[in-house]
């Protein structure tokens, strides 16, 4: 949601990866020297220890948001590519609306879900414990509680817009119709929230800059829905096998990593290669992923300095281009036909596509003295 370019791994869980941006960090630690501010008034002997009390259970609670969408994804054998905790909040990757509106409601919902349950949580355990200890736990219920209605708003893209989404697409059948609907309800939140901030702003409420904020987020996301529907709808009408470049070079998964860095990887150590077993991709290797288990035993064969699958955009020859382009991000991604390396595409080949066949077909029918015909006719 408020994102920047740049992230730094930090580790994963299970077979997920988990990154932090810049953002996160700062935000970090501006609450937590507010707290500590905040406390060393009320308590300076334990001012430190409280503001962690209060810093470790908010952001983990914003944690479990994320891992509550991938959970869901993982229980729905969605592909999960990471969570990235960003600002406020954090962004789950994963392919929630390529197995329809129902996965993409239960995946959007799960995130306030277990937000909603975190405040419960902490109400019990606020009930065993006095004085400041006890305020900082119940403050912490208030806001989980909080962020969990926040979260539900229909507006693109906290979760309840994408429930929105999923719920009206499921009513039309369309997924474009159900987005230029969020679209228009998240507008008009937007501007709720807006006059909300001003409200605050104007009467000394502690949270108008952060209204605002947010407020010019969902308006924006709002208003920018027509115009990237329109763009998807375009898309809609290649595949994957349209504008696929050819299959790149496959490492077989027995081959040890020493042949494997000379034959491969050392002549292109920034890319990524398919890992092939038995005619089927199960992986891809690079330098990157090679490197902890090769500098250790190079013999070892590729398949043990391999990264999983699932962090690989991957897709079928018949999937459509906005699909595609939806889940790339920038990324390139593997063409695979029942699980065999048929060809790999990126944001060059969509890109390449969209030229010749969209622009294409637009300046024939200008020549023509025509217009182009609708992109959902």
């Amino acid at each position: 949601m408020f994102g920047s370019h740049t992230k730094w791994k930090i580790g994963r869980i299970g077979r997920v990866p988990i990154y932090v941006e810049p953002t996160w960090v700062v935000v970090l630690l501006l609450i937590a020297a507010s707290q500590y501010a905040s406390f060393s008034q009320v308590d300076p002997r334990h001012a430190f220890w409280l503001a962690m009390l209060f810093v470790g259970p908010f952001f983990g609670a914003v944690f479990v948001h994320e891992l509550a969408h991938a959970w869901m994804s993982k229980r729905l054998s969605i592909p999960v590519r990471g969570i990235t905790m960003m600002f406020f909040g954090g962004a789950t990757e994963t392919r929630a609306n390529s197995r329809g509106p129902g996965a993409e409601f239960l995946v959007s919902a799960a995130g306030p879900a277990s937000t909603l349950a975190m405040s419960g949580a902490f109400w019990l355990i606020a009930r065993s414990l006095h004085g400041t200890v006890h305020d900082v736990v119940v403050q912490l219920a208030g806001l989980n509680l909080l962020f969990a209605i926040f979260n539900t708003l229909p507006a693109l893209p906290l979760d309840g817009g994408r429930m929105l989404t999923a719920i009206v697409w499921r009513i039309t059948g369309r997924r474009s119709s159900a987005q230029r609907v969020s679209g228009y309800v998240g507008t008009a939140v937007g501007i709720g929230v807006g006059l909300l901030a001003y409200q605050q702003l104007t009467t000394g409420g502690g949270y108008g800059l952060f209204l605002l904020i947010v407020a010019f987020a969902l308006v924006a996301t709002g208003r920018s829905t027509e115009t990237r529907v329109r763009a998807q709808e375009q898309l809609a009408k290649g595949t994957a096998a349209d504008a696929m470049r050819a299959a790149p070079t496959a490492v077989p998964a027995g081959m040890s990593l020493q042949d494997a860095l000379e034959q491969y990887l050392r002549a292109a150590p920034h890319d990524a290669f398919p890992v092939v077993d038995q005619g089927r991709v199960i992986g891809t290797v690079s330098v990157a992923s090679a490197r902890k288990v090769g500098s250790r035993d190079p013999m070892r064969p590729v398949a043990d300095g391999m990264a999983p699958l699932d962090l690989t955009p991957v897709f079928r020859e018949d999937e459509s281009l906005d699909m595609v382009a939806d889940w790339l991000n920038g990324l390139e991604g593997l063409v695979l036909r029942d699980g065999a390396l048929v060809g790999a595409i990126g944001p060059g080949e969509i890109t390449h596509w969209y030229q010749r066949t969209i622009l294409g077909e637009a300046g024939a029918w200008a020549e023509a003295g025509g217009i182009p015909p609708r992109p959902d006719r």
